[in-house]
């Protein structure tokens, strides 16, 4: 087993605690590690079945669901499994045990998990860092319940890159002692396999990025290279909400895929201060059903200029022969193409973001604004703008991983990069009341005298 699965993880194997919580460094083999230790033993306990699940379930097919495969054929006993797409799941054909993928965003199919032979005793939470509330995380460990076999125990496991050190993960596994959960971090220099070029790239950041290989190289948390959105605070950017005034310009912005669905309404005031008002951040939604979302959302009254989306969505589908904007306008979202210059949407994000010092016109005081707030509901996008890493090749761009942060700050450079005129002031209505009306008859004589006096 030692040739097969490699070193540095023996404590790992034999743990047989509630909690397996597995952080690491970039190429520290802890997903092939992982992979392998399911499949060897839900072959040596022929009552075992196992759920894997991450935060959005179409991202197993090609992580998850991948890596099992390969650890099958790395312990050549592939032709024992059948894997299979549609239901996604992989079988071990002499038991009919099985491994099953679900994901968070379907709260029904992850808490109500039943299985044909034996009993649902391991889960494997891969990057559990994109588990957004631990609450989450709780509800689904609740559902691995009920009596064991004898020789069969319950266990989560969970694998990340420990990107934040403001995770709940930390402070749940890490902060506190837990009698129940064994922890592990393992870095690059676990993986025996990689090669001199692969050490070398990671321990170059000890020089170039100490803050990244702190994550990268060392496994510990943190915020590698820094975050990109600095100028973010909640006290300046996040508002409580308010009515929005009828006559206010709104715009309604997108970024669309099967993975997430992340979408805003935008009020533009008088001034050309822009609030960030409501959002949908959805998933494995298809084009109809996000474009019927955006509408169940948006209210009759809402008068909506325009919806700005990525130009990608202008690209013919080869399966119906479609762009995904002719489609969403089928369904009633007419779209209107948002430039799509990554650094230079950036940095008219971080425009719109920069506080400065206005004088407040009631107590006269000196306060710090900015030209785009956030209403407090608007909780995606808040969560994701400060976590957003600057990208350690180009410190202009983002970072494009964990890629589950920038869905909707990509939506928001999409209206950042357009250009918006304030609201023009409404003209208050006439007073038409019997006092106005002779005032402006008396007005109007005199008008006419003065042009009669000047003929002359």
């Amino acid at each position: 087993m030692t040739e097969v699965v490699g070193k540095g993880y023996g404590a790992f194997w034999r743990s047989k605690k509630r909690y397996r919580v597995l952080k690491g460094g970039r190429g520290s083999k802890k997903s092939r590690t992982v992979a392998l230790w399911f499949i060897y033993n839900m072959m040596k306990h022929p009552q075992a079945n196992t759920v894997v699940v991450r935060n959005t379930f179409n991202t197993n097919k090609d992580s998850t669901f991948a890596v099992l495969k390969w650890a099958a054929r790395r312990m050549n006993v592939y032709h024992l499994w059948k894997f299979t797409e549609s239901p996604l799941e992989a079988k071990y054909l002499p038991t009919g045990q099985k491994i099953l993928f679900r994901g968070f965003d379907d709260p029904l199919k992850i808490t109500s998990i039943t299985v044909d032979v034996g009993v649902l005793c391991w889960a494997w939470v891969e990057e559990a860092f994109e588990i957004e509330k631990e609450e989450e995380f709780r509800t689904f460990d609740e559902s691995i319940r009920g009596e064991m076999p004898d020789g069969l125990w319950k266990q989560v496991t969970l694998s990340y890159n420990p990107w934040i050190d403001s995770h709940w993960t930390k402070r749940r596994f890490w902060d506190a002692e837990d009698p129940q959960a064994d922890t592990f971090t393992t870095t690059y220099l676990c993986n025996e396999w990689l090669d001199d070029g692969d050490r070398e790239l990671i321990e170059q950041l000890r020089d170039t990025n100490p803050a990244r290989f702190k994550v990268v190289g060392l496994g510990e948390y943190g915020l590698p290279g820094g975050t990109y959105f600095e100028e973010f605070s909640e006290s300046i950017h996040v508002i409580k909400s308010f009515p929005i005034p009828s006559d206010w310009q709104r715009f309604r912005v997108l970024d669309y895929g099967l993975d997430m669905l992340a979408g805003y309404w935008i009020a533009v005031d008088t001034q050309g201060y822009a609030y960030v008002y409501k959002e949908v951040y959805e998933s494995d939604l298809i084009i109809s059903a996000a474009a019927n979302r955006l509408t169940e959302l948006t209210l009759d009254t809402e008068k909506i200029k325009i919806t700005y989306a990525p130009p990608d969505l202008w690209n013919r589908r080869q399966d119906t022969g479609k762009s995904a904007v002719e489609i969403f306008g089928e369904n009633g979202v007419v779209l209107v193409k948002a430039g799509n210059e990554r650094v230079q949407g950036w940095l008219n994000l971080k425009e719109w973001l920069a506080p400065f010092d206005i004088q407040d016109e009631q107590t006269g005081e000196i306060v710090r604004t900015a030209r785009i707030k956030f209403f407090d509901n608007c909780k995606n996008i808040i969560r994701t703008l400060p976590a957003v890493l600057k990208d350690e090749k180009d410190p202009n761009d983002v970072a494009t991983e964990p890629h589950e942060l920038t869905h909707g700050p990509d939506a928001i450079r999409y209206f950042c990069g357009m250009r918006t005129m304030p609201t023009k002031p409404q003209k208050p209505a006439p007073d038409n009341s019997m006092e106005a009306r002779v005032r402006r008859n008396i007005a109007n004589q005199g008008k006419t005298k003065r042009k009669g006096m000047q003929a002359l």
